[in-house]
């Protein structure tokens, strides 16, 4: 799974629109090719040295409604995401239709699919706030607002999903261990530098400096450049902060939303195992889901193309026992991001047409 952005992948205001103006349908075909042969390359992994007799079999036997069931709960995702950007952008005093929630969400997803490390998300849905009026700060704000509730709704899964690896509940072993750990410690990154600037200008200014102090020890490159972005980050931690002081009902309001959002997108494999006639116990395969999630939080592959299918065949081997692990993973990889990248694409093109305003406004 991937369409949202992990919090390092995130630019400054004036990046993010400079990359917005910059959109081109060249660009936008370049980005969809190596897409397009990062997928490829992850369908013939999965596939490659299979029974392509017996999937075919696992995937014609397969119960259309809780696949359609699956699809639904995928689509929350976009919706989720629609309606939590028009309440943001709404309490700026921002005029904004349901639709145009939702072509907001339909860009981000479908860029941040496209793009590596999902950088192409955020910058292409500003590009569409500023062409319908809307302030590029009350956009970059709202953005933020929107990607600290997600984040926040995650962590707790997350958390969750750790207790359960500590006590032998989940085994995710050698580099996919690494991988959630890391991928945990990232977002719990997130939240305390969000947290240090909300409650404690000391704290911030201290784990500021010793953010740098760390960057300063590490063998990389171009060391500036890391301490300049994350004094970047920082700046958007206290933005989205100041959000959060300002509107805590507004920010309570899109957390709960973020909360049935992750609920849902993680639910899809279990969909998949009702769909299979597999039987799964439903918090064993969420935990899993979110182990899931976490493995792909840190590596910039387009659509996390290869890694979601190789950690979901490690992962669930032992949940689809009666089904070809492959055909499992196509079933699944199709609900939740397949699927939700053609709805995107379709739904993206027909709101611009519209471009969700009066056009629109009878369906509101």
């Amino acid at each position: 799974m991937s369409g949202k952005q992990s919090y390092e992948q995130r630019q400054t205001c004036e990046g993010r629109m400079h990359m917005g103006e910059n959109l081109s349908v060249r660009k936008v075909l370049r980005y969809g090719a190596v897409f397009l042969i990062f997928a490829a390359a992850a369908c013939f992994l999965v596939l490659r040295g299979t029974d392509m007799r017996t999937v075919w079999e696992a995937l014609a036997d397969t119960s259309i409604p809780f696949l359609i069931a699956g699809i639904l709960l995928a689509e929350v995702f976009h919706l989720s995401e629609g309606i939590n950007l028009r309440i943001l952008l709404g309490s700026f005093g921002n005029s904004v239709t349901f639709w145009q929630g939702m072509k907001y969400a339909y860009i981000g997803f479908f860029f941040s699919s496209i793009t590596p490390s999902s950088t192409g998300g955020q910058p292409a849905q500003l590009y569409a706030m500023k062409k319908d009026g809307i302030e590029i700060a009350h956009g970059t704000l709202a953005l933020i607002g929107e990607l600290a509730s997600f984040q926040i709704a995650v962590c707790f899964m997350e958390i969750m999903a750790m207790a359960a690896i500590i006590q032998g509940k989940v085994s995710p072993s050698g580099g996919l261990l690494v991988l959630a750990v890391l991928g945990f410690l990232l977002n719990l990154l997130f939240i305390t530098g969000l947290l240090s600037v909300m409650f404690s200008r000391r704290l911030k200014d201290r784990l500021l400096r010793l953010l740098h102090g760390a960057i300063a020890r590490l063998p990389v490159k171009n060391k500036e450049k890391w301490q300049e972005k994350l004094e970047e980050a920082f700046r958007d931690f206290q933005a989205c902060a100041d959000l959060i002081r300002r509107k805590p009902r507004v920010m309570a309001k899109a957390f709960l939303v973020s909360i049935c959002q992750v609920i849902c997108w993680f639910s899809i494999p279990y969909m998949v195992c009702l769909a299979m006639g597999e039987t799964a116990a439903y918090p064993q395969v969420f935990l899993l889901q979110t182990v899931l999630f976490m493995t792909t939080a840190l590596l910039p592959f387009p659509g996390a193309a290869g890694i979601s299918e190789y950690a979901f065949v490690r992962l669930f081997s032992g949940v689809f026992t009666k089904n070809p692990m492959a055909a499992a993973t196509l079933v699944n990889r199709g609900i939740s991001f397949y699927c939700l990248l053609a709805i995107s694409g379709a739904m993206m093109v027909f709101l611009w047409k519209y471009k969700g305003t009066r056009k629109m406004s009878k369906f509101v």
